[in-house]
């Protein structure tokens, strides 16, 4: 009796049918948590697109030291809350208390996913943005860089990037903690 082989072609459909309504779902999820119930018609119309882009183009997931996630969480929603009440702060004096500039950081951080990543948190950051970058994935470049808008001409921003860095390299495990 020969084996058959549509066994195994079956159970990898099963198999990515399992992992399609799993996506489903999280992304079902996601929208009533973010639209507070509403519009589920366009979600409706909207989930096959989803669905066959993250097929299309998986995102790998980030690999997590997971006893650092607390701390990180922790620093990250103070931070966050520093910097939109700092921005606040300066929108509501009479007098301006903005004096913009432009910054060059060097990134640290080894991985490409990690310097994305840190440069999407930044933004989070009292008074920083990241408008331009030059990732060491993207180009062929020794040091990676992150060019940095600031609200003001003080001297924090860097010691707050670099603890930002820091603590994102611990917290994933693709990268050698920065210490």
């Amino acid at each position: 009796m020969q084996p058959s082989s549509a066994q195994p072609a079956s159970s990898a459909l099963a198999s990515r049918l399992q992992r399609l309504a799993c996506r489903a779902v999280l992304y079902a999820s996601l929208w009533f948590v973010l639209g507070g119930g509403e519009g589920w018609w366009f979600f409706a119309m909207i989930l096959p697109l989803l669905l066959w882009l993250s097929e299309r183009w998986p995102a790998p997931l980030l690999r997590l030291r997971w006893r650092h996630l607390p701390a990180f969480t922790g620093y990250f929603l103070i931070e966050m809350w520093r910097g939109g009440f700092d921005v606040a702060w300066r929108a509501l004096q009479p007098v301006s208390a903005i004096t913009p500039n432009w910054q060059r950081y060097p990134v640290r951080l080894q991985q490409t996913s990690s310097q994305r990543m840190l440069a999407c948190l930044i933004s989070l950051l009292p008074g920083t943005t990241v408008c331009r970058s030059c990732l060491s994935g993207e180009s062929r470049v020794e040091t990676a860089w992150l060019e940095l808008h600031l609200l003001t001409d003080n001297n924090d921003w860097q010691q707050s990037v670099a603890r930002l860095e820091q603590r994102l390299s611990l917290l994933l495990a693709a990268e050698q903690p920065l210490c």
